[in-house]
């Protein structure tokens, strides 16, 4: 049976319209030969082809809804997919949920904010944006378009852009009607995430979006058996508010979304996507502009290189967007541009196979059930304003931390609570809410023998918003829950004995909190490394202080603020304070500290710089190990990495030849103490080794 086109694929674009046509000269000189050619000349091998907009306006002559006027009754969705298919590429097609033609025709299918406000009042620019309601009728509307494309076209892809709640709880008619038929209830008004009703509204919220997003794929599947579907997989990172839940990436084929951070966010997300994704292959998005806000400004190609080799890395696919000129021309210099930098990562492809076993000392855990704040208990939902996650910028410090050091890692979810074994050391930030089932699979990783760092208030509130008397995980942590501190600015002081560890910091100096601790007490099982020590005083109250400016340490505790724990066969580390959200150095060093008391051997050893990331693929089938090695630096171009030594732990293998691809050219290597060693050649941005080996 032939391969997937999305596990053979790996360059791909996307081309934005969202052209309205109230002008004559909108999508006037659209050409669809064109537009198809530009696409070869830049070496894609995937065209993500727009079938709608978020402004509703289609492309193809629907029967259910409006074809755009500018291009005066011609399918130039069909006359694309032609072009693209006789040039020998996959095409995908594009659909949008969002359309401010429906929002304008229905009015009453419009998503209402708790302030009775529409999203053409309060979304990003006022007037250009319409979301209607996933429980209007605009999700019966959505499949009929989707119904139409797959009845209409052949295509091997299909592919839903904006399926996540704006940013917002919606308080539209139709939602109230069917909260109040399943529950009895009114819409709350009021968050409180130690509230079972409101964690239970959140969870219907999350299972209404899931089960349309489950339709649109049941019905492109019935139509056209074999297509793919894929939805944007980016807007679970906004919080809450979104609605997407664990169940809402199994309704994709593979995981893809845009993004615009900078190396961490996107080693996160493509591991991330790499072990969540129901298939192999990811797909890694981004503009080809700094932003989708700019039209013109085009990204260096240092940068546009270092986004695709990453992407490259990580064994997925990488997808540059562009956008329509209105008038329905494109710049000729972007895909030459963009052809350059594919020309670049496309000799590597051949040896990145769908079923090459990534490999990692260290798991990031996390849940989606975490992507609330605390802080928000007790506000109207009315006064809430849009913000990052603390989980999410806690797993994306992470993210850069693991990578400065070097330490090969993944990020896990739920989804891989059987898999936990496979990792020497598991990290978890603190995330806000944990369901038995997850607390149960992490004290079974301890018992049977492995290192659990864990953070703050981690296990005291369950997934159904219920607040515990002590953590889950008590007795696997080796404390119990007292309180927490009232200061927001804390500080963990080593006690003698543990100075190494915590170094430069002393009991005198000790290791700054930028927020508040956990008190807990330590049993005697379990041995004290830290202690939280406070400021003088509250740093919220105006009258008193230690210092005008900075809240110097003044009342040592003592409380436990890091405790390490022997359970069953395993260990344990508990911190107190959210350690893993802090971005300066000096606490990303110690956090590395840290978690060298818990971790064998490192997969990988080397003295390259912090910018470099080094990622492990086992093709057992082959007998091969890969090496890729990333240099991803803040400022760009990168300046080249020569002469770093690296070292590969074998765990076993026995190495017969090391080769630098793609010529294959042959490297020396020493093998000791159970590791390949080698001098990396220069590295600009990426290098790719195929280590062969045998079995001992």
């Amino acid at each position: 049976m032939a391969q997937p086109w999305y596990e053979t694929r790996f360059r791909g674009n996307l081309v934005d319209m969202h052209i309205p046509d109230w002008h004559p000269d909108f999508l006037a000189r659209f050409d669809a030969q064109a537009y198809a050619d530009l696409l070869v000349q830049a070496g894609v091998e995937v065209a993500y082809l727009y079938a709608s907009s978020c402004l509703g306006i289609c492309y193809w002559p629907t029967a259910v809804g409006h074809l755009h006027a500018g291009v005066h009754g011609r399918d130039i969705l069909g006359e694309r997919i032609t072009a693209c298919h006789e040039r020998g590429m996959e095409v995908v097609v594009y659909y949008n949920w969002w359309s401010k033609w429906a929002y304008d025709t229905h009015p009453d299918w419009r998503v209402v904010t708790a302030k009775g406000e529409n999203t053409a009042d309060y979304l990003w620019t006022p007037g250009h944006y319409g979301v209607c309601c996933f429980n209007s009728p605009h999700r019966d509307f959505v499949l009929a378009q989707v119904e139409e494309l797959c009845s209409r076209y052949r295509f091997e892809g299909l592919w839903v852009d904006m399926i996540f709640w704006p940013y917002t709880v919606c308080y539209c008619a139709h939602c109230r009607r069917r909260y109040h038929d399943e529950t009895g209830l009114d819409l709350p008004k009021i968050v409180n995430w130690e509230d079972p009703e409101w964690v239970g509204f959140q969870r219907r919220r999350e299972a209404w979006m899931a089960a349309v997003v489950g339709q649109i794929t049941a019905t492109a599947r019935r139509l056209q058996p074999g297509v793919s579907v894929g939805h944007q997989c980016a807007a679970w990172s906004t919080g809450w508010p979104s609605g997407i839940g664990s169940t809402f990436f199994a309704h994709n084929d593979y995981l893809s979304g845009d993004f615009y951070g900078g190396a961490a966010e996107q080693s996160f997300i493509c591991k991330l996507f790499t072990r969540l994704s129901e298939k192999p292959r990811f797909e890694f998005m981004t503009s080809r502009c700094p932003d989708l806000t700019d039209h013109t400004t085009m990204k260096s190609r240092e940068l546009l290189e270092a986004q695709a080799f990453s992407a490259l890395a990580h064994n997925g696919r990488f997808l540059f967007i562009d956008a329509i000129d209105p008038v329905g021309t494109m710049d000729p210099r972007v895909y030459a541009e963009m052809g350059s930098v594919f020309a670049k990562t496309q000799p590597y492809e051949p040896f990145l196979t769908p079923a090459a076993r990534p490999l990692a000392d260290v798991g990031i855990y996390f849940n989606f059930e975490s992507l609330i704040d605390p802080r928000e208990n007790g506000r109207r939902v009315a006064d809430l304003a849009a913000g990052r996650p603390p989980v999410v910028a806690a797993i994306t410090n992470l993210a850069r931390t693991l990578m400065q050091g070097h330490i090969a890692y993944a990020v896990l979810t739920p989804k891989d609570l059987e898999a936990l074994s496979e990792f020497a050391v598991l990290v978890v930030p603190e995330l806000f809410m944990l369901s038995p089932r997850e607390a149960e699979a992490l004290r079974r990783y301890v018992e049977q023998g492995g290192r659990l760092y864990i953070a703050r208030s981690t296990s005291l509130l369950n997934a159904a918003g219920e607040k515990q008397a002590d953590f889950m995980l008590a007795d696997v942590l080796g404390i119990n829950w007292v309180g927490q501190t009232v200061e927001e600015v804390t500080y963990i002081a080593p006690v003698p004995g543990s100075e190494s560890v915590f170094n430069p910091c002393t009991a005198a100096q000790p290791l700054t909190i930028m927020g508040s601790q956990m008190l807990v007490t330590a049993r005697s099982s379990a041995q004290v490394l830290a202690t939280v020590t406070r400021p003088y005083t509250d740093p919220k109250d105006p009258s008193r202080f230690g210092s005008a400016i900075s809240n110097p340490p003044g009342i040592p505790t003592a409380y436990p603020a890091v405790v390490r724990n022997r359970f069953g066969k395993g260990e344990t580390l508990y911190v107190a304070g959210c350690l893993e959200r802090m971005e300066h150095d000096a606490h990303r060093e110690i956090l590395r500290q840290l978690l060298g008391l818990l971790a064998p051997a490192s997969l990988v050893v080397t003295d390259a710089p912090k910018s470099v990331e080094i990622l492990l693929y086992d093709q057992s089938p082959d007998q091969r190990l890969l090496v890729a090695v990333l240099n991803f630096q803040g400022e760009l171009p990168n300046i080249p990495v020569s002469g770093s030594r690296l070292r590969v732990r074998l765990d076993g293998r026995l190495p017969s030849r090391l080769r630098c691809l793609p010529a294959a050219a042959d490297v020396p290597f020493t093998v000791s103490a159970g590791y390949l060693e080698f001098v990396l050649p220069r590295l600009d941005t990426f290098l790719l080794f195929a280590i062969d080996y045998t079995l001992a």
